[in-house]
């Protein structure tokens, strides 16, 4: 939103291109991550944006896509690895909010493997039937 004056039709043609954008740099971190055999949640948005910005320039010819990919699943360019573990949902001081308030008892709950979902009632679907 570059001017207070400008017309809404402009103004919500350049939020679509804020969103596409963000969708195109975090489909490139997932395929990044997936050739690498990472978790996308480790590879940093916004180094990739540098990556991308230095690596492209105005425009985006497909033979820069892979070392892209290579640069972005480098070490530097990583999120530490998570810790598996759990926290209640507390906050240090109840003010304006109706979280429960942090007890000096509250301690994180370690586990040996990343968390899973189960579903209760999976929905069959066409391509698994």
């Amino acid at each position: 939103m570059h001017s207070p004056h400008c017309n809404a039709g402009l103004a919500e043609q350049e939020i679509w291109g804020y969103l596409l954008t963000h969708y195109a740099i975090s489909a490139l971190i997932c395929a990044a991550a997936t050739s690498a055999g990472i978790d996308p949640d480790r590879v940093k948005f916004k180094r990739t944006v540098r990556v991308i910005r230095r690596a492209v320039g105005p425009t985006f010819p497909p033979e820069h896509f892979q070392p892209i990919l290579a640069d972005l699943t480098q070490k530097k360019n990583l999120n530490p690895l998570r810790r598996h573990r759990t926290c209640p949902r507390a906050v240090k001081r109840g003010r304006h909010n109706d979280y429960r308030v942090k007890k000096p008892a509250d301690r994180n709950t370690r586990h040996d493997a990343p968390a899973t979902l189960r579903l209760a009632n999976p929905v069959k679907t066409l391509a698994a039937a």
